[in-house]
């Protein structure tokens, strides 16, 4: 009996406690170390490795893009896979915030009660064939019936393959190392979604357990994985590892059945090893558990705390919250989206049972008691009435963005006319007068829209409002510039072409700008201003065929017939099929007396136009000059 009483003894648990937990913590605090390092090291080289973002998997298997992220996640399965699922507990800052909030929580005496939800509980593997199975799904459809990849979702064909630097949003090294992260706001807001306040209201550790896509990888790896909690000593039954748990895992029934910790959802933090009495829980290895917690004859009744109505309300609410905030003023991530979907569901079973049940606490405060709303109860459905309004009207904000992509799209294809510009600059309306976050994007395109549509005022207004937050946006300038020549304000588009035209603009825009440039100077009368200018256009874009051909014709209107002469067959040289050049060509010609190579030219002219009756009559003209029978015609038509 002594033997019993000893072995049952506790065995300084706190101790153990405590040193897992500043262990675990320690590592956890060295994620954020090396993450404020990379952008350390990325500041003062301007140069680093790629973000180690799981996310960019989605490239890799949609494109064949081998990025970063991809790697890193793919060791991080390949460790799972042998050792459990210590990557969760132990290097993913998300978790960290969880468990902080909790913390927190915990020392304001409010209790984060967990939540157990069947429609839940399905996100996560929903979410995960979306983010990693769907595109394979996707790419099949498409290649058995070709004509489904825009339905679909397709995107350009996969060939595994690395990205370099001209690629930048998938490269192993970048110079922009946010590119594919969202900006501060968004990520803070992430932040706190996913990491505290899905923690007050869902519980410990709920993202993990209902939003989390990774996890389920991470799940599956572990359930082949050698590396587990196991019970090499005695049990006593006495529930501490379970309700040291913070996974919500009943580790003392799993230990009694199977001698070992079976579910998936074990990540290895080791609280049930730091507070088992007789230390009989360890870390070690053992036969993979592969499917036992699922096939089990004797599995626990999981006993949850929804009605099927409640639970429809909770799948109907998370759908359609997510359909509403995911890509929201192009900026909500996926992950934030699923955060919010899952508090906004419990939130309306919530308000619901507000409505119908006599007492309601949350969080351990009274929300309702002996059928009278408290005074939490009473801001708390004030609270849920102003955000279920930011949520209509975030819905009727995200409805006109997806009409206004799909005409957008539209707008691409040759068929595209006036109606579609009207719609899109429909829907694009409506996001600009009921926005609350004006994209970088919504500006420039309501200018493009209305430019197309000859409303040079309104594109006036918006290009404006665009340069008045972004002086250096040579693009809108130049737009700005389009949308005062369309009002007849030359003298304001010279000024803005001007300041486009010596600025750092790409070279192809600078281009344009002298391009607009020489026409007004021409038809100003000023030809020596419009050569200046047209000379810059090839300086800055020699390939315009089109521009030199004018510029050999105001070369010639000064005289100027040899720098004419170049140009012209400069364009030729690049585009030897053009009729104009050629004719031009053979003008210059016949008037510097080299008559047959001017007749050659010509000859190839009609070669190539052969109802054109200007050419036609030109060569009829050198060859009556040269002294051949001529068919000169004083019909310009060549009748």
């Amino acid at each position: 009996m002594s033997d019993c009483v000893e072995r049952q003894r506790p065995v300084d648990p706190p101790g153990h406690r405590n040193r897992y937990s500043r262990w675990r913590a320690g590592s956890l605090a060295a994620v954020y170390v090396l993450m404020g390092v990379h952008i350390a090291h990325w500041k003062v080289s301007g140069r680093t490795l790629a973000p180690l973002e799981l996310n960019e998997v989605m490239y890799t298997l949609e494109l064949g893009i081998v990025t970063a992220g991809f790697l890193f996640m793919s060791a991080v399965v390949l460790a799972t896979a042998v050792f459990g699922r210590f990557f969760c507990s132990w290097g993913c800052h998300v978790l960290a915030l969880q468990d902080l909030c909790a913390w927190l929580l915990g020392k304001l005496r409010i209790r984060a009660r967990p939540i157990r939800s069947r429609m839940l509980l399905a996100v996560p593997p929903i979410a995960m064939f979306y983010m990693f199975a769907w595109p394979q799904v996707a790419r099949a459809l498409a290649a058995k019936w070709p004509g489904s990849a825009a339905i679909v979702g397709v995107r350009p064909a996969f060939d595994l393959r690395i990205a370099g630097d001209a690629e930048g949003w998938a490269s192993f090294v970048t110079t922009d190392f946010w590119r594919n992260l969202p900006g501060p706001v968004i990520a803070i807001l992430t932040l706190l979604i996913c990491g505290f306040a899905i923690v007050y209201f869902l519980g410990s550790r709920s993202f993990c357990q209902y939003a989390c896509p990774y996890g389920v990888v991470f799940g599956l790896a572990d359930r082949i994985a050698p590396g587990q909690i196991v019970l090499r000593g005695d049990c006593t039954q006495c529930g501490l590892c379970t309700a040291g748990c913070q996974s919500g895992i009943r580790v003392h029934e799993e230990v009694a059945r199977f001698g070992k910790v079976v579910s998936s959802r074990c990540l290895k933090d080791l609280d049930c090893v730091s507070v088992c009495p007789t230390q009989g829980l360890s870390f070690g290895f053992a036969r993979p558990s592969f499917l036992k917690s699922l096939l089990s004859k004797k599995r626990t009744r999981v006993r949850y705390d929804f009605s099927p109505l409640e639970e429809g309300l909770i799948a109907v609410t998370f759908v359609a919250t997510l359909l509403i905030f995911r890509g929201l003023y192009s900026a909500v991530p996926f992950l934030m989206a699923l955060g919010l979907a899952g508090i906004l569901a419990f939130l309306a079973v919530w308000t619901r049972r507000l409505l119908t049940d006599p007492a309601l606490r949350l969080g351990g405060a009274p929300l309702k008691t002996s059928g009278h709303w408290t005074r939490r109860g009473k801001a708390f459905l004030g609270g849920v009435a102003l955000l279920t309004v930011f949520t209509v009207h975030s819905g009727f904000i995200r409805y006109h963005e997806v009409r206004g992509e799909g005409v957008l799209r539209r707008l691409a294809q040759p068929e595209a006319g006036r109606e579609d510009l009207e719609r899109a600059l429909l829907h694009l309306g409506a996001l600009d007068r009921w926005g609350l976050v004006a994209t970088p994007a919504l500006k420039p395109r309501l200018a493009e829209l209305n430019l197309s549509l000859e409303r040079f005022g309104e594109a006036e207004g918006h290009l404006r409002q665009v340069l008045m937050n972004h002086p250096d946006l040579h693009d809108a300038r130049f737009q700005l510039a389009r949308a005062l020549l369309g009002q007849q304000r030359a003298g304001e588009a010279r000024a803005e072409l001007e300041r486009v035209a010596h600025s750092g603009a790409h070279a192809q825009r600078r281009a344009d700008a002298h391009e607009l440039l020489a026409s007004l100077r021409a038809a100003a009368g000023d030809r020596e201003g419009a050569i200046s200018e047209l000379r810059a256009v090839l300086a800055e874009d020699g390939d315009r065929v089109a521009r030199r051909l004018d510029l050999a014709d105001l070369l010639v209107s000064v005289g100027e017939l040899g720098e004419a002469e170049g140009s012209l067959r400069t364009s030729l040289g690049s585009q030897p099929g053009s009729i104009r050049a050629h004719h031009n060509l053979a003008v210059i010609l016949a008037r510097t007396d080299r008559v047959e190579e001017a007749i050659g030219h010509l000859e190839e002219a009609v070669r190539l136009a052969p109802g054109d009756p200007q050419i036609r009559r030109t060569l009829d003209l050198l060859r009556v000059e040269r002294g051949e029978p001529g068919h000169v015609r004083d019909d310009p038509t060549g009748r």
